[in-house]
């Protein structure tokens, strides 16, 4: 029987789709595969498919990587097979010569949708020609408690909260996990416990000590995070709520999509700056710092509780704090990330000494209900740094911060500015004044952004993926952080994700991340954490925490 080279081209999705996102790769060089097995998942605007394999045979070669944005038609698989229908497909030269997707230029591999604003490419671009894959099962590289009866892993604060309540956490067998890599978090037992009592189960919240490892606190131009808080609203939001205006879609569309089950929404009389002030509460806690010692507020928001004076120094009357520095920054999702990096250089410059680095997202107020693109999304929280000219602790390592200003018009909510301050009289633009997103254009764009942050960090900090223990994510959309994990090498069980139970919020969302993980007792004296983000305009931030 005669035996074939193939190369399997990337699937046409219809005229108006001339590309796709690899999302993920399911198969390396030298596999065995059958007809109809899925080698891979991809992304086509709003619609998520397996690419399955047309025929029995042997990978030779996989072009790209996830994260890719591929053309379609464009060679994606190399196959040696005996199925002769498919000998259409069949590669001419058989030499040493890869498929012509190999030939094109790291740019090109990795181009933008025309946006119609003929921009140039992403500030920082860290791009690269297409490679072959080769794809491991994720292992097992995070710390955790193991119960040796129903080898689960449970996080500290789980460990904690069961004991608490008079459980032996090794003898548990049937408690649902949903934290990092599988994990029993406390929201899972807490979950557990409210099931099965009447009265609510406190949720208790270790105090963490400030690592004293010898790493120097002036390396770097690094400053000490002593504490991390974050806070979210009592009222929960579900999936099923929401779809009662979309009854043609299914909660599990909408998990498949987004990764989110439900979020938070502040009640009518809850606001920003209350919520933020509960985020600074447990950070002040953890930092052992008296809000006295504060000198300085800077809050990342884009939806302030009123435009003037600033969030910031309404949080500061809040507080009782008279005579700090305050103001705010909208660097939308990136927004706490940035916000850090200013604190972190005030902090070298010697313009502050204890500062707060907080962010409040109401996002609820300005989500519309009737836009399906956006109405599963969005959350609200907040959360909160204290940062110390101190040694030892936290160290904060200098963020990377850029931006591409050819994707303004991909996430933007247009009305209640200085152009259009409230709605025409007859509603015809009310929708201006809700958040908007071109989602096919920021999933394609977001994935690339996301790696270039963490590889970026990487090669500032001398580091290889695997001498990193944590990543925490701005979260997005659970498609997009996988994507993310599989182009870095960083294995998924390695991403702090909670988006499941908060949703996006925005500049809030990697804060929250950071304070539920602290909160869990998952981080470890010694821990490198990589942050990073992605937000309209686009903003990009991305750096080194050493726990």
């Amino acid at each position: 029987m005669e035996t074939l080279l193939i190369d399997v081209p990337v699937p046409s999705m219809g005229a108006t789709v001339n590309e796709l996102t690899v999302i993920d790769l399911l198969v390396s060089p030298g596999a065995r595969i059958t007809k109809g097995q899925k080698l891979a998942e991809l992304e086509s605007d709003k619609s998520v498919f397996d690419f399955e394999s047309p025929c029995d045979g042997t990978i030779i070669a996989v072009q790209g990587r996830a994260g890719d944005i591929v053309p379609s038609g464009a060679p994606f698989l190399r196959i040696e097979t005996t199925d002769g229908s498919l000998k259409h497909l069949e590669v001419k030269d058989t030499g040493s010569r890869k498929p012509d997707i190999d030939d094109r230029t790291p740019e090109s591999g990795n181009r933008k949708p025309d946006t119609g604003n003929g921009g140039s490419e992403s500030a920082s671009p860290v791009t690269s020609a297409a490679v072959t894959i080769s794809v491991s099962a994720p292992s097992d590289l995070l710390s955790g408690l193991r119960s040796p009866l129903s080898a689960l892993q449970w996080t500290p604060r789980a460990v904690k909260l069961a004991q608490e309540a008079g459980l032996d956490y090794t003898a548990i067998t049937d408690i649902p996990a949903t934290g990092p890599g599988g994990r029993i978090s406390g929201d899972d037992v807490a979950k557990y416990l409210a099931a099965r009592a009447p009265a609510a189960v406190p949720i208790a919240s270790p105090r963490l000590t400030p690592s004293t490892d010898g790493f120097q606190p002036f390396d770097e131009e690094t400053v000490c995070i002593a504490g991390i808080g974050f806070a979210v609203p009592d009222n929960i939001r579900p999936n099923s709520e929401i779809l009662k205006a979309f009854p043609e879609m299914t909660e599990a569309e909408i998990v498949k999509l987004t990764g989110i089950q439900e979020r938070r929404y502040a009640l009518e009389d809850e606001t920003a700056t209350h919520l933020a002030a509960i985020a600074v509460q447990h950070a002040l806690a953890r930092a052992r710092v008296h809000v006295g010692e504060i000198d300085g507020i800077i809050m990342a928001t884009l939806l302030p509780d009123q435009p003037v004076p600033s969030a910031a120094s309404g949080l500061a009357r809040h507080l009782g704090i008279k005579t700090a520095l305050a103001f705010d920054l909208n660097a939308a999702c990136a927004g706490w990330l940035y916000a850090l990096e200013v604190g972190r250089a005030l902090m070298r410059a010697g313009t502050a000494h204890r500062l707060l680095v907080v962010t409040a997202e109401l996002l609820s107020r300005i989500t519309n209900p009737n836009d399906q693109s956006t109405a599963f999304l969005f959350g609200d929280g907040a959360g909160a740094a204290v940062l110390v000219d101190a040694a030892g602790g936290h160290r904060l390592n200098r963020m990377n911060l850029s931006g591409d200003a050819s994707f303004f018009d991909a996430i933007q909510r247009s009305g209640g500015g200085a152009m259009r301050l409230v709605p025409q009289p007859n509603g015809d633009d009310l929708h201006d004044f809700y958040l908007q997103m071109n989602g096919p254009v920021v999933f394609k764009n977001a994935v690339i952004a996301f790696a270039n942050q963490i590889e970026q960090t990487l090669r500032r900090h001398r580091l290889k993926p695997e001498d990193v223990q944590w990543v925490v994510p701005h979260q997005a959309n659970e498609r997009i952080l996988k994507a993310v994990s599989k182009r870095v090498g960083i294995s998924f069980d390695r991403f702090v994700v909670t988006l499941g139970k908060y949703g996006n919020t925005s500049a809030a969302s990697v804060s929250m991340a950071l304070g539920w993980a602290a909160e869990e007792g998952i981080f470890h004296d010694g821990d490198k954490i990589v942050c990073c983000a992605v937000g309209a305009g686009f903003t990009y931030a991305g750096g080194l925490l050493r726990w």
